[in-house]
């Protein structure tokens, strides 16, 4: 599926202040944060607008991340951290081609794009070092595939089940969870029902985005029953 690019450009826009992809981030921080060491290496595949390099940088993990759309590239190029990161303008394949393995492997919302994406797993699993960490987020439920997904040209949105069914001949699946129940009704409502772009409710200061942020952060603990992402800690299978 082709995605718009003006709808894309605008999502990234959006993302730079968005609480719900934060939120996500930061639960990824508090799954590699235990297994940091000084010197390690993270590997950021599909690096968007580049705002995860900084928590990942601030941690003190090298980071080198890829990028293969030309607007994300050019934001996450512009606001890179300053030392201890490193961004490429390339896809996961070319990526993973001759590169030694890193410590952490981190993808967030990217399989979704790929029409191969058992072979996507099998790349990053080429990147990941024996011992080390991947973690993936990818958005959830079938039946929540609507407008946004079309725009951002997603092939998918997945279940517990088929998740599974793509990472486990390369992963060792460590925890497997919901996010975003609270963030169902939204989805629904706009990308499904109304097929329009969500409100930048996420990406403002205004009270009812400050409200969301705090919901979207309590559930980044919680392991809930559904929702409109699903986040996964990886380790290689041996």
């Amino acid at each position: 599926m082709t995605a718009s690019a003006s709808y894309t450009s605008r999502d990234h826009a959006l993302r730079e202040h968005d609480r719900y992809a934060h939120a996500k981030y930061k639960a990824t921080m508090r799954w590699i944060l235990p297994y940091v060491r000084p010197g390690a290496v993270l590997y950021n595949i599909g690096a968007g607008h580049g705002d995860f390099n900084h928590l990942a940088t601030h941690a003190g993990l090298r980071v080198v991340g890829c990028e293969p759309d030309d607007d994300a590239f050019r934001k996450a190029a512009a606001s890179m951290p300053e030392s201890n990161c490193e961004l490429l303008h390339v896809g996961i394949e070319g990526f993973a081609q001759a590169r030694a393995p890193a410590d952490f492997v981190v993808m967030h919302d990217v399989l979704e794009h790929i029409s191969d994406d058992a072979a996507a797993a099998r790349a990053m699993s080429r990147l990941l070092k024996p011992g080390g960490r991947a973690i993936v987020s990818v958005p959830a439920l079938s039946a929540l595939f609507g407008l946004h997904d079309e725009e951002l040209g997603h092939m998918r949105r997945y279940s517990k089940r088929n998740l599974r069914q793509t990472l486990e001949p390369f992963f060792n699946i460590r925890r497997l969870r919901y996010f975003g129940m609270v963030s169902i009704p939204i989805v629904a409502y706009y990308s499904v029902w109304k097929r329009r772009p969500y409100p930048p409710v996420g990406a403002s200061e205004a009270p009812l985005s400050r409200a969301y942020g705090m919901v979207c952060d309590v559930e980044s603990y919680l392991n809930e029953p559904l929702g409109t992402a699903i986040l996964a800690e990886l380790t290689l299978r041996e």
